[in-house]
């Protein structure tokens, strides 16, 4: 998966409006909540098969920080 898709899938997946970029901080978006965050959870572990944890979530700010905890090379 490119870079490009998981922004445009990522976006689907957890409802969100805006147009996502590496540089967004995820906590910062009005639809960020505990479900958003169990959905990300859900959505890593089937598409990478990451394991996501509650510590994980806290130093993830910005997709490319979530990018960077699945694995840059998991990504065309």
């Amino acid at each position: 998966m490119t870079k490009q898709e998981f922004f445009v899938n990522l976006k689907e997946e957890l409802e969100i409006d805006v147009a996502l970029v590496g540089v967004i901080n995820l906590k910062n978006l009005d639809e960020w909540d505990s479900m958003t965050a169990m959905v990300l959870i859900g959505y890593v572990s089937n598409e990478f098969g990451v394991t996501l944890t509650a510590e994980d979530l806290e130093v993830i700010t910005t997709i490319d920080s979530l990018i960077e905890k699945i694995g840059v090379d998991k990504f065309d």
